[in-house]
């Protein structure tokens, strides 16, 4: 009786041992199984690699200015008879502008024109009597020659009493007016200042960098502050070759108005000058998606399986808005990693961090 009871105790004992064991090694199966299906994953955020319009915009202040102005004067001297024009004026092309006392030169073409009349019929008598071998050869040419060098006298005396009047060479507008009726002038003697408006013109000065790609120029415009709505263009017309003491090239630029036009001489401009940088095709990234290795720049580039993947690129090494662009390494649209670099390693699987929005209060989903 006893030997069975303890027998009993005994199977009783290893049974439940056994269990116990069988227990463990299910929860240890469990424990793995759950810890297998649940492994850790990093949180990172992400940002979508934009590509940019490669043209660069620079801008520069000027003056706009008349493409044209000019001192009128005469060409003769004498005294002014009569100024036909007041400062402000606008004037057409072929106007007249000033008459100068013709009396003199009158007196001049009249004493040339009996000069000439005499000469020339003397002229005919003795080209006749040449005709008839009745006068040398030598005689007849310096008659000729005396009566063409008195024609041409005429000729100048004619057109110093054309010049007697001032007509405008274009058309434009009467800024200043130097004298008054019947004061005395020189040949060359500025009367009046007469300025072209049909097309205005602005200088600004360029660094080397700019210079450099003004053959890949695209396009050239200026705004005015007190015009916000209105944007001029413009046209480059040469540029000098040599910079100045600062470094700078000068850029000769000219704006062709439009009808309506309220831009003019004298006004303050912002001229912008747009072109294709060294680089046609830029990638844009956040700069805190970059990070150093080996001497070079790379990024982490999360794929379809939500693994990051390091990538070497290459950069233009200049930053706007925090923004950074790629020359080479990424394509529009690859996904990057922004945050948390340093924790992270090649092939690592993660997880993207929800972006905000109103039912993501403080982006914790």
């Amino acid at each position: 009786m006893n030997k069975m009871y303890i027998r009993k105790v005994n199977f009783n004992r290893v049974f439940v041992a056994g269990m116990a064991t069988l227990v463990i090694m299910m929860l240890g199966a469990c424990s793995r199984n759950v810890s297998d299906s649940t492994e850790y994953q990093k949180l990172v955020k992400t940002a979508q690699a934009e590509q940019v319009s490669p043209v660069k915009n620079k801008n520069f202040p000027g003056v706009m200015e008349e493409a044209d102005e000019i001192n009128l004067a005469f060409r003769v001297a004498g005294p002014i008879d009569k100024i036909l024009v007041k400062e402000g004026q606008h004037v057409k092309k072929g106007q007249l502008i000033a008459e100068m006392d013709t009396r003199d030169y009158l007196i001049q073409v009249n004493t040339i024109e009996t000069q000439v009349n005499q000469l020339q019929s003397e002229y005919d008598r003795i080209a006749e009597l040449h005709r008839r071998k009745s006068v040398s050869d030598n005689d007849y040419e310096k008659m000729k020659a005396g009566k063409e060098m008195a024609e041409a006298k005429l000729k100048n005396a004619r057109d110093q009493l054309k010049d007697t009047k001032l007509y405008s060479p274009f058309s434009g507008y009467i800024t200043k007016v130097m004298f008054e009726d019947g004061e005395m002038v020189n040949h060359g003697t500025p009367i009046a200042k007469l300025i072209d408006i049909s097309a205005l013109k602005v200088d600004v000065e360029v660094p080397a960098s700019l210079y450099l790609h003004k053959d890949k120029i695209t396009g050239i415009d200026c705004t005015q502050d007190n015009l916000p709505a209105d944007t001029f263009r413009l046209r480059l017309t040469g540029n000098n070759i040599k910079a100045n003491s600062n470094g700078l090239y000068k850029f000769y630029l000219y704006y062709d108005p439009e009808p309506g036009s309220k831009l003019l001489p004298g006004m303050n401009v912002l001229v912008r000058i747009s072109y294709m940088p060294e680089y046609s095709r830029l990638i844009s990234i956040p700069a805190s998606a970059l990070f150093e290795k080996d001497g070079n720049s790379h990024v982490y580039v999360l794929d379809d399986s939500s693994r990051v993947n390091m990538r070497q690129v290459r950069t233009n090494n200049t930053i706007k808005d925090g923004n950074v662009s790629i020359i080479e390494g990424l394509e529009a649209g690859d996904e990057v990693v922004i945050g948390g670099l340093d924790l992270l390693h090649q092939g690592e699987k993660v997880k993207v961090m929800a972006p905000k929005s109103k039912t993501n209060i403080g982006n914790l989903l």
